[in-house]
């Protein structure tokens, strides 16, 4: 059993040119009557596996939940390995739909070998970080990251200037050299970037705004744009207006790929220094976390511990809720988790599909902008933005 439904999406169209889009989300399970009475952690840990995609990231975000409910103070070590084991899923579902993309753009032939190895990084990292059970169990801790978790941290790194570019500082390009390098077709993400800017499509899609509430639901974008929006090369794509349409949102996915080894690398580096301050020495020279700009392990930690919360539950007596929150290759997932005596009495989960594909939400709004000298170009523009907007979504075009 799954419940990663499939989204359906009409267009009608005037030749090549959308007129209206109309995304119907899909259908949503309630997860309540699933998990109610269970233990937190077997809660988790079913919920994981109904979902087939971003798994990682929906069982932390469901233990983040728990943790609060339950009054678990988690240590901050364990939030930072449970994010980079998240970190490696993102870049895993990144560095898989930028493959996919360029042999479905150019019919070139798939790097098996370099996605074998993509794919089996998050559960690698895993196993490095809790040697000793599941990450994602309530109270569980992170072990010190020894040669191995390394290793994983390199071969990221590796297969990401394989498929992506050499660079971490991809982000500083300016269009022009961007441009110039995708020429070169030196990576999967130059192979499929070069087509797209070629054809001239990079600004396909940006949603056209028709009024003051348009921005309101601009906000609700959680995708990795609205994560890089702020870098250089990002920003570059995006409209007068600030939207971001076909290229900014594969420029936003390069970015955060070229990244993520790096935030992986620098996570295990805070894990040890952590483990110093925890045996009482000194631990000096800690390097920057790129992700909140601070410089010192408290302050890698702030942003999560920030989001959670302990909250009586108003409909449940002597039941307690809580909240957590995962930044998922698709966007921000948010978890809402209420027990009784450590039991399940209320599950919901906010998926940033649900948002990104319900009604005016940014995937509709993209669609409808969309025009092309004919429909199977057309066809073509569609299949590339909605896997844009997310990397993992089950989908039905269909043309009117």
């Amino acid at each position: 059993m799954s419940l990663d439904g499939r989204v359906a999406i009409d267009l009608f169209c005037d030749g090549g040119a959308v007129l209206q889009a109309r995304v119907q989300p899909a259908r949503a399970v309630a997860l309540g009557p699933i998990v109610k009475g269970r233990s937190a952690t077997e809660a988790i840990r079913v919920i994981a596996s109904l979902f087939s995609v971003c798994g990682m990231a929906q069982a932390a975000a469901g233990v983040e939940a728990a943790e609060a409910a339950m009054g678990i103070e988690t240590e901050p070590r364990t939030q930072t390995a449970r994010r980079l084991v998240v970190f490696a899923e993102t870049l895993r579902e990144h560095l898989v739909r930028i493959s996919l993309d360029v042999q479905h753009l150019t019919d070139a032939t798939p790097e098996v070998a370099l996605l074998r190895r993509a794919m089996t990084l998050p559960v690698r990292l895993r196993k490095a970080l809790f040697p000793d059970g599941d990450p994602f169990a309530p109270g569980a801790r992170a072990g010190m990251p020894g040669t191995d978790a390394d290793r994983i941290a390199a071969e990221a790194a590796e297969l990401t200037c394989a498929m992506v570019h050499a660079e971490e500082r991809l982000s500083e390009m300016d269009p022009a050299a961007f441009a110039a390098w995708a020429s070169e077709g030196s990576t999967a993400a130059a192979r499929l970037a070069y087509p797209i800017l070629a054809r001239d499509w990079a600004m396909i899609g940006c949603p056209k705004a028709k009024g003051g509430g348009e921005k309101l639901l601009a906000l609700a974008d959680t995708t990795c744009l609205a994560r890089q929006a702020g870098e250089p090369l990002v920003g570059a794509f995006l409209s007068a207006e600030g939207e971001g349409g076909l290229g900014a949102r594969l420029m936003a996915r390069f970015v955060e790929a070229a990244k993520l080894p790096g935030e992986i690398a620098a996570g295990l580096a805070m894990l040890r220094m952590s483990g110093i301050h925890s045996s009482g020495l000194r631990g000096e020279g800690a390097p920057k976390d790129r992700m909140g700009g601070s410089e010192n392990t408290e302050a890698w930690h702030s942003s999560s511990s920030a989001r959670r919360h302990l909250l009586p539950a108003h409909d449940e007596p002597n039941a307690f809720s809580g909240i957590g929150y995962a930044e998922a290759a698709r966007g921000r997932l948010e978890h809402r988790v209420v027990l009784r005596e450590g039991r399940v009495v209320g599950y919901a989960v906010d998926a940033p599909t649900s948002s990104h594909f319900g009604e005016s939400g940014i995937a509709e709004r993209s669609l409808a902008a969309l025009a092309a000298p004919s429909r199977a170009e057309l066809a073509l523009q569609a299949d590339l933005l909605v896997r844009a907007i997310d990397p993992c979504v089950g989908y039905e075009v269909r043309f009117h």
